[in-house]
């Protein structure tokens, strides 16, 4: 009877929306270890995150750094999703227990983006999963150095954009999961004379500084990480310290100041509400759209071309591209610059005649021939035949003023979805010429009330004569494998897949998973047992275990 009361609240699954905090951390360690300083401090704990994402760059021991960061969080009750290497990067991520159940679909993946591809030095890792009802994507990346790469810089970010895929039909690529967050040495300078750097900064004006930086001028520019956010930068550049000092570059190459180390993120849903509000159409900009000047030259060289074949109704204007149509809008143009006609019946008649090319544009040539960039709506980019505006100026003020009372309402609905709580450099290593730096974010979930899949019990006694037998409880949502298997794991286990004591393969037919009577230890211990799912690729069941002679 309490068995069938229990496979009842299986499958009436309650949601409500709530936060979690996630804290992500990014640090170029410069080939030092962990021991020099405790590493605790960088780690979250004193905030209780739920999430915790640690990235390393330019890594020479990284079992070390695994293990000192495992020991840390092992005995705070936090399981290791994923570690994921590249060459001398790493990645580790961990969630509390707590939120194990509704956990799933991990995968990982990484982007070569040195010497050519080649080479891991420089690139990106990832690890994604789905937590509760959202898909989440997190990021480590090292891009290339020097000031003078930036281009390089954005080329790397495209090239990770596009070329991680994973094997969740819910997201393929990086950019479809619900909540997508970016961190690493992202490499991006102040483009400024280094002695006025060091300067702003021994007086502390980082909003003058950060007019010159270059990943924010990137941003604006819709070169790179278009779409993404990044809480107020509060803190000192964290590059290029002298190793053991709290003193900027001091060496003959005397490197400017910069913030270097950098976390940021997207939300899904806001820029495909931004796209939509915009109605100029969902299409991701890739790397290859943005370097490819033939397209534009010779919608340039047309005079705008033909976009609609017949009427269509684009951000609420209804367009015609018959050629009767053009020649009125020609001489429209002639007399759009009678001195009678009113500024408001002007600019009306201005978007409307550009409505039809704002669908698939996200730049704007001026009389001049240079682009205007629509950065926010994330666009293929398309140039307006300069001949289509007669006052280039005046029409750019129009559609920023139209653009921005769009994107400030969208904005506005999502500011609290994901919400930066704090945003920190740590001046107190001083190991490396880097300083780590992180994020602490409450981001909105719907968590579920039940599990997907549960064992009976919340707690089992085990007793030395007897074999420990265990059933699983799934929900119709669910599809159980004979590949699924249980481990028999201390209670401080940061990974099954290593720490387990024993594990034995579930019964399919029966959904029974049973440990003979000789695996008992033999004294009185608390244990737990995990439940791995093949079908969801994750640990997804945990129940508590006390041995008893």
């Amino acid at each position: 009877m309490l068995l069938r009361y229990a496979n009842i609240l299986l499958l009436l699954t309650v949601t409500m929306v709530t936060t979690l905090n996630i804290h992500i951390c990014t640090w170029n360690v410069g080939g030092t270890d962990p021991y020099q300083d405790d590493i605790t401090p960088i780690l979250g704990l004193e905030v209780d995150a739920d999430v915790i994402s640690i990235g390393f760059q330019e890594m020479s021991d990284m079992e070390a750094w695994e293990h000192e960061v495992s020991r840390i969080l092992a005995e705070r009750g936090y399981y290791r999703v994923r570690v994921t290497t590249m060459t001398i990067m790493q990645q580790i991520v961990y969630i509390k227990k707590i939120h194990l159940p509704f956990l799933t679909h991990v995968e990982t993946e990484y982007t070569k983006t040195g010497f050519g591809g080649a080479y891991g030095n420089k690139g990106g890792t990832c690890v994604r999963f789905r937590l509760y009802n959202k898909t989440v994507a997190i990021v480590n990346s090292h891009l290339s150095a020097h000031m003078e790469n930036v281009q390089i810089r954005d080329e790397e970010y495209w090239n990770i954009l596009s070329e991680q895929t994973f094997d969740d039909p819910l997201t393929e690529y990086l950019y479809q999961h619900d909540y997508l967050f970016w961190s690493g040495d992202l490499n991006y300078r102040i483009d400024h004379y280094n002695q006025e750097i060091r300067d702003a900064v021994e007086k502390g004006e980082y909003l003058y500084l950060l007019k010159y930086d270059q990943l924010k001028t990137e941003q604006q520019a819709g070169h790179a990480f278009i779409g993404f956010h990044e809480a107020e930068i509060t803190f000192p550049p964290t590059y290029k310290f002298d190793p053991g000092t709290d003193v900027y570059d001091t060496s003959e190459k005397n490197r400017s100041p910069a913030w270097c180390d950098r976390v940021l993120w997207r939300i899904r849903a806001e820029r495909e509400e931004i796209v939509k509000a915009l109605n100029w159409g969902a299409v991701e900009i890739t790397s290859s759209s943005l370097s490819d000047s033939s397209s534009s030259s010779s919608f340039l060289e047309s005079d705008g071309g033909d976009l609609n074949s017949s009427e269509e109704e684009v951000d609420g204007v209804i367009c015609s591209k018959s050629s009767r149509h053009k020649k009125k809008r020609k001489k429209k143009r002639k007399d759009i610059d009678k001195d009678d006609m009113s500024r408001d019946t002007m600019l009306e008649s201005m978007r409307k005649r550009t409505a039809a090319m704002m669908k698939k544009t996200a730049v704007y040539a001026s009389s001049t021939g240079s682009a205007i960039t629509r950065f926010a709506t994330g666009n293929a980019p398309v140039k307006i035949h300069k001949t289509d505006v007669v006052d280039p100026e005046r029409f750019k003020d129009l559609l920023d003023t139209m653009e921005q009372s769009k994107l400030v309402e969208v904005q506005e609905k999502y500011e609290n979805e994901v919400r930066a709580l704090r945003y920190k450099s740590y001046a107190e290593f001083r190991q490396s010429d880097h300083k780590p730096v992180s994020v602490l974010l409450e981001v909105s979930f719907e968590t579920v009330l039940h599990p997907l899949v549960r064992f009976d019990r919340d707690h089992y006694t085990w007793r030395r004569s007897q074999p420990l037998s265990l059933t699983l409880l799934h929900s119709n949502q669910t599809i159980p494998s004979s590949w699924d298997w249980v481990a028999l794991v201390s209670c401080n286990w940061t990974d099954a897949n290593k720490d387990y004591i024993k594990y034995e393969y579930v019964q399919s037919n029966k959904q029974r998973a049973v440990f003979d009577s000789s695996i008992h230890p033999g004294y009185p211990i608390n244990l737990q047992v995990v439940y791995y799912s093949s079908k969801m690729w994750s640990w997804v069941a945990m129940a508590d275990v006390s041995c008893v002679t």
